[in-house]
């Protein structure tokens, strides 16, 4: 079955008639690339909207705007955990739509105003409906199902097509159609940067200009448009001074609630040239419900994980530039990886190796070509030693 696509125009009438039905229940918006999103719908308005790239972060960061009290929550681990407990909701909320039942939950509790509580709601729909209209093309498919209740807010269709509408022409206008406000800005030449602002501007933009916020996270923190912090660093872009990267979005305290606590849940960084075998513990770990990044550049290697905190490492011995016994050398350098479990990867499974191996602080060695079982055992060795010692 060939799948249709609507243009903007064929969409907005959709979203009109979807109104004049006075429809309730789900609709589900595809993009050619594979983005989905969801409309939940009652009576024809927009009762709540969730999905794209990054709805996890999109719900952090529009509840650390609507004031939502995490106070306890020094850092952004802590803020993300203590914004995302679901663990009030019962299985059919989590199942139908955690974010508006912990918006429930939190207008029930006094956490935020009612003001808030809609402000919120309508900033997310808005955003998300961007972000289809972005897209271009869509598939459309309506779903009858039990609506989301209670109603906190209502929402009319076409005024929130509308204002998506003027947003994303404001974006292109400004010229930053090719350029998506859920990616990341970076310092791609750190001199050149420099010498085009002032130190004191230098010192401040380092720290947003770190690769690891989106453009809409910046604006927020800015208290700016994403539109204003795009112009803000269009020339620097043009110029390749500035770089755009793509971000993961945060995890998904649904999927984190399917695993019982403990080691699926850690970040594990395997460091080898060889794609293949980056590919092969990729979909061996991922299965499993682990986070996994590979890491194919040797010399990005040191930095990557000291910035990922990774609480298991994969590492080949024979690379270029940088081989195994360097890496695991300068790693156990750091105090942050004194005790992190290295597991080293060889073809050549010899005393010598063996032994230079745990000369400059590994953990383990793991012969190629990697066996899923073999790998799986490591991981819940050195990532869960209780569970693995009663087995």
């Amino acid at each position: 079955m060939v799948t249709e696509y609507l243009t903007l125009d064929r969409l907005a009438a959709q979203l009109s008639e979807v109104k004049h039905q006075h429809f309730s229940g789900q609709i589900l918006l595809t993009s050619a690339t594979g983005s989905q999103w969801s409309l939940y719908i009652y009576l024809g308005r927009i009762l709540y909207a969730t999905g794209g790239k990054h709805p996890i972060r999109r719900w952090v960061r529009n509840s650390t705007i609507a004031g939502v009290d995490v106070s306890m929550a020094d850092d952004l681990q802590a803020r993300i955990e203590a914004l995302t407990n679901i663990s009030g909701l019962t299985a059919a909320e989590i199942d139908s739509c955690w974010e508006y039942y912990l918006l429930v939950n939190w207008a029930k509790q006094g956490r935020m105003t009612r003001n808030a509580l809609i402000k919120q709601i309508q900033s997310t729909i808005v955003e998300v409906m961007f972000d289809i209209v972005q897209a271009e093309t869509v598939s459309f498919q309506q779903v009858a199902q039990a609506q989301l209740s209670p109603q906190l807010t209502l929402i009319d269709m076409d005024r929130a097509f509308e204002l998506a509408v003027q947003k994303q022409q404001q974006w292109q206008q400004t010229g930053l159609k090719q350029i998506s406000p859920d990616r990341s800005i970076k310092i791609a030449k750190i001199a050149e940067f420099q010498q085009m602002v002032s130190p004191t501007a230098y010192q401040a933009l380092q720290f947003v200009l770190d690769g690891q916020q989106t453009i809409r996270e910046i604006a927020a923190k800015a208290r700016k448009s994403p539109v204003a912090i795009g112009q803000s660093f269009q020339s620097h872009l043009a110029t390749g001074t500035l770089s755009l990267i793509d971000l993961p979005d945060f995890n998904s305290p649904v999927e984190q609630s399917k695993h019982p606590p403990g080691f699926k849940s850690a970040l594990i960084v395997c460091i080898d040239d060889s794609p293949f075998v980056c590919d092969r513990l990729e979909q061996i770990f991922q299965q499993e419900g682990y986070q996994f990044i590979s890491v194919m550049d040797s010399l990005k290697a040191i930095p990557i994980v000291v910035a990922k905190k990774p609480e298991l490492i994969f590492l080949d011995l024979v690379m270029p530039n940088a081989n195994g016994y360097e890496i695991c050398s300068r790693l156990r350098k750091i105090g942050a990886f004194q005790q992190t479990p290295i597991v080293i990867l060889t073809g050549n499974d010899g005393v010598i190796d063996r032994v230079r191996a745990k000369v400059v602080g590994a953990t383990d060695f793991l012969t190629k070509p990697v066996q899923s079982e073999l790998v799986l055992e490591i991981a819940q060795k050195y990532l869960n030693p209780t569970l693995a010692n009663s087995l």
